[in-house]
């Protein structure tokens, strides 16, 4: 199903994206004032991958990645999604985005394509994306504040939650959930998966309470 995702602009933007992922670890970081080797000792993550994640060399498979997010006690989306940010405290009228086909900017996970959308816009309370699910993998459940709606455009979908059995969702059907409850996806068939994800995110103030 890759090629359903087209266009040479947003190849280009798989490469951008990673090198955003590793500069925000290294905001993120040093925010805390940790040093390397104090981050690479909070997410058992070598001192080595992670320098060169952060200058853009290589990037993280999602458990690795999940692993730093949870040592720097952030969301995985302040990471992958582009323009992420803080939401804002007043209320914003009056905006709007429009992602044309081929603008989504991607991002790439061990087994998943994201097509992030709206992703001109900063400050945002929604963060929509298309998710290509690759087939052929059981991925580990995944945890993160605010609450995520998941929709079905094409192939089947198994979803996994913490506290709940699976179950099996086909184009058309969604999944509503809490998002700090462990949860993910996995592909049927042996045949990518395409779904239109929303999450949100809680503002920073609002996790230490």
């Amino acid at each position: 199903m890759s090629a359903t995702i087209k266009g040479s602009a947003q190849f280009d933007g798989i490469e951008e994206t990673s090198s955003l992922v590793g500069l925000r670890i290294k905001t993120y970081r040093r925010d805390k004032k940790w040093s390397l080797k104090e981050l690479s000792e909070k997410s058992e993550v070598p001192v080595s991958t992670l320098s060169k994640v952060e200058n853009g060399q290589m990037s993280l498979n999602i458990e690795k990645l999940m692993r730093v997010c949870t040592a720097l006690d952030i969301d995985i989306m302040q990471l992958v999604s582009p323009a992420a940010s803080e939401p804002s405290i007043g209320l914003v009228t009056g905006r709007r985005s429009i992602t044309k086909q081929g603008e989504a900017i991607i991002s790439r996970t061990e087994n998943s394509v994201y097509e992030h959308h709206a992703h001109d816009l900063s400050h945002k309370v929604l963060a929509p994306a298309v998710i290509e699910i690759l087939p052929g993998r059981s991925p580990d459940l995944l945890k993160h504040h605010g609450e995520e709606f998941i929709f079905v455009l094409e192939g089947r979908i198994e979803a996994l939650t913490e506290f709940y059995e699976p179950v099996l969702l086909e184009p058309g059907e969604s999944i509503y959930i809490d998002s700090t409850m462990g949860h993910n996806v996995r592909a049927l068939d042996d045949k990518p998966a395409r779904v239109l994800n929303v999450s949100t995110s809680l503002p920073r103030r609002e996790r230490s309470e």
